[in-house]
């Protein structure tokens, strides 16, 4: 009998609701699953009523940058309707987190959470007000609450690139506003957290998966100094050296900010989420910057979404070439990356196996 609700992504965007290995990952653990809508306020809830008997989790696993109001608001019905069951991955609450980059902001500032200062700002003028209020220094960011990999962010670096980063954030937002998208689409200011290696000329940021109580894995992405949105399809072979050194700084921030890192995921109602950070350069302080629960790692059909094996995830040829061919060096100085993470099997495996113990799951 069904134990598991997965509240999914609509029908178009359905070979999106599972990663490779990763339902047979949570059946291992959590026991069998029933996929329903997430989206139309309803499927969950009847779904819930005609297995309440067995259902003892529910997973929310909606698209986090497409979620609109109405499909929130439903999803907050449902979810009151059914009480205190136990999430898996977001809350309903939490999946305000996860897509308003504020809110998130807001939690861990509560919380004492590093993360990058920020306002919001309904025009220019508000803007304008608001930048004199604040200590901010430059460059800042201007971007929309609720974006993904840099679209509709504009790097502001003097106070004459104001005006025209304005423009195209405004007519931006006027788009999304009038397609309708996201939950309650704002324009937000962000201080800019400085992450050069001026010696080596580079930017980079991590991306770290984290379960319950622990982390599974994690990555770091680099690009040159002059971009300042470091993704993993910027590798470059001529900057190996430098993405090695990078991935040894992301084991050690791992384990050492371990508990602070989880803790980070916990306070936004969410349990299992891809979590992006920063280290900035002078401080050597850690930043956090925003949860993703459906952090890319690959499909069960192969080349959906561009991802293909051996990895799915990465799946950029220079870098693909790089990880094999350097592979019996590599996998003894960053075991976690390659263990933990190119390996998705395992990967899914513990991170079902870490949250299963952290919800005290009985099988």
């Amino acid at each position: 009998m069904y134990k598991v609700i997965s509240a999914n992504r609509s029908s178009n965007r359905a070979p999106k609701n599972w990663r490779i290995f990763e339902k047979e990952s949570l059946v291992k653990y959590f026991g069998e699953v029933i996929d329903v809508d997430g989206k139309d306020g309803a499927s969950v809830i009847e779904a819930f009523n005609k297995y309440n008997d067995s259902i003892q989790y529910i997973r929310w696993y909606p698209d986090p940058e497409l979620l609109t109001k109405q499909e929130y608001l439903g999803i907050l019905k449902q979810g009151c309707e059914m009480g205190s069951i136990p999430y898996i991955a977001n809350s309903p609450h939490g999946l305000l987190n996860v897509q308003s980059k504020e809110e998130a902001f807001k939690i861990w500032k509560n919380n004492n959470i590093n993360c990058p200062d920020y306002f919001i700002f309904s025009s220019k003028k508000d803007f304008f007000i608001k930048l004199d209020e604040n200590n901010f220094t430059y460059p800042l960011l201007i971007r929309l609450n609720n974006d993904v990999a840099g679209q509709g962010s504009y790097l502001i670096r003097s106070y004459k690139e104001i005006r025209k980063g304005l423009r195209k954030l405004v007519s931006y937002y006027n788009k999304h506003i009038r397609l309708g998208k996201g939950i309650e689409t704002k324009m937000l200011c962000v201080q800019y957290i400085d992450t050069i290696d001026y010696v080596n000329q580079l930017n980079s940021s991590y991306r770290i998966h984290v379960s319950g109580n622990n982390i599974v894995s994690g990555y770091a992405r680099v690009s040159p100094s002059n971009d300042w949105v470091a993704i993993t399809g910027k590798f470059k072979r001529d900057n190996a050296e430098s993405w090695l050194d990078y991935n040894l700084r992301c084991q050690e921030i791992c384990k050492k900010y371990e508990k602070d890192i989880c803790r980070a995921v916990q306070v936004l109602n969410l349990n299992y989420q891809g979590i992006d950070v920063i280290i900035e350069n002078k401080t050597n302080k850690l930043y956090f910057l925003e949860v993703q629960p459906t952090y890319a790692a690959g499909y069960p059909q192969p080349g959906y979404c561009n991802y293909f094996p051996p990895f799915y995830n990465p799946s950029h040829p220079e870098l693909v070439k790089f990880l094999t061919e350097e592979r019996d060096y590599l996998i003894k100085q960053i075991p976690m990356y390659y263990n933990n993470w190119l390996d998705k099997k395992n990967h899914f495996d513990l991170a079902y196996k870490y949250l299963a113990e952290y919800l005290n799951v009985r099988t």
